[in-house]
């Protein structure tokens, strides 16, 4: 299945493309409440700060235990199934939002939004592994990633300009309604992937999904700390617009998996995890140390180029690792890791910046990304026999 020929690129991804387009089109909606709710909470619902987080987070802690649940339901009843119901989901919660007119209900949508945006990531996920060449699985993992990442980024620009010079709130509710109706079609449009069969329950965290999701997660703590404290950190240094660096993980994240997104295939997932987590401790060296604004981007962009290779390379041992029916369980939890690890490290984060001070952060997530390349190098994470 590898293209070589001419137009052969096109030919090879043009199956994956209605499930990329699927997952771009419903994290839109994602991005784009994530960058409006702060301001309906507090302007339009005389909510406060608490009550903003309260609703932020609640879509996260919705999907870390909406993923598995997907996963298992996908490789019984099949990921078409379950992404279609997913993508409804976000629908539904995009709709949700225009009648929410209190808090309670704001949070409960967000719930349904996060089972939506869980269902939809895992189910999408486990289908392009049963798709894909065992050669180019990583690659088509972080090729799925980007879109997941594109979606809410352009979903936040987008939410914000709609709500200036659009129509407020109800605009973006019926945006975010709409590209969840496109990708429900794109997905309604594909036709059922054939699928192993299941001889007994995968269970709700499979081991194989273990060591990986824990190094995953000490890794996204480097991540969550460059987010919250990366500006105020060189803001007590007395260095401006430190917000660059985080914009400079961005470049390296992006531009990292789409140009080399293929070497966890080609070189082991193994080793490219172990090397990710490296370069991503080094990228956190420099930011701790850095004394002006361009020693902090340069760590922002290092940090970018550890944590793109990261997550394929470790998604890869946990597929690996398993049955292939069940590999959707697998993928959910595997998953969820990577979100456990961002809502606890914005708190984590601030607790050691309380105690210690800005720089600590970075030290202290750097010792967690040391600890997530042990890990990945260790047996723990090794790729175990299947049973044929």
């Amino acid at each position: 299945m590898t293209a070589t020929a001419p137009g052969g690129t096109l030919t090879f991804y043009r199956p994956y493309l209605p499930l990329f387009g699927a997952i771009l089109l419903c994290l839109l909606g994602v991005g784009a409440s994530l960058a409006v709710l702060p301001f309906l909470v507090l302007d339009e619902l005389d909510g406060n700060r608490v009550e903003v987080g309260v609703v932020i987070a609640a879509i996260a802690v919705a999907a870390v235990v909406a993923r598995p649940i997907a996963g298992r339901l996908g490789d019984r009843h099949g990921y078409r199934t379950v992404m279609l119901a997913g993508a409804a989901l976000c629908g539904l919660a995009s709709l949700g939002y225009l009648v929410a007119g209190s808090i309670p209900l704001l949070v409960a949508v967000r719930i349904v939004h996060g089972v939506g945006e869980g269902a939809v990531y895992t189910a999408g996920a486990a289908w392009l592994v049963a798709l894909a060449p065992t050669e180019r699985r990583g690659r088509i993992v972080g090729l799925y990633g980007i879109h997941m990442w594109a979606g809410i980024t352009l979903g936040a620009l987008l939410g914000t300009v709609l709500l200036r010079a659009a129509g407020g709130y109800p605009a973006v509710w019926v945006f975010a309604a709409l590209t969840s109706a496109v990708g429900l079609a794109l997905v309604a449009g594909r036709p059922r992937p054939a699928q192993a069969s299941a001889a007994g329950p995968a269970g709700f965290l499979p081991r194989s999904a273990v060591a990986p999701g824990v190094a995953l997660s000490l890794a996204g703590l480097g991540y969550a700390g460059l987010a919250a404290f990366a500006a105020l950190h060189l803001a007590d240094r007395g260095v401006e617009n430190g917000i660059a660096a985080f914009n400079a993980f961005g470049v390296t994240y992006v531009g990292v998996r789409l140009f080399a997104g293929g070497l966890p295939d080609r070189l082991g997932a193994g080793r490219v995890a172990l090397w990710s987590a490296l370069v991503e401790a080094v990228g956190l060296l420099l930011v701790a140390v850095a004394e002006n604004l361009w020693v902090a981007i340069l760590g922002g962009l290092v940090i970018g180029a550890g944590l793109s290779l990261l997550f394929p390379a470790l998604a890869l041992l946990v597929i690996n690792r398993t049955d292939p029916a069940h590999q959707g369980a697998a993928l959910g939890a595997f998953t969820s890791f990577w979100d456990i690890g961002l809502v606890a490290g914005g708190p984590l984060a601030g607790l050691v910046a309380s105690a210690a001070g800005y720089p600590a952060v970075f030290w202290v997530t750097l010792a967690a990304a040391l600890l997530s390349a042990a890990i990945s190098a260790s047996p723990l994470s090794a790729p175990t026999p299947r049973s044929p």
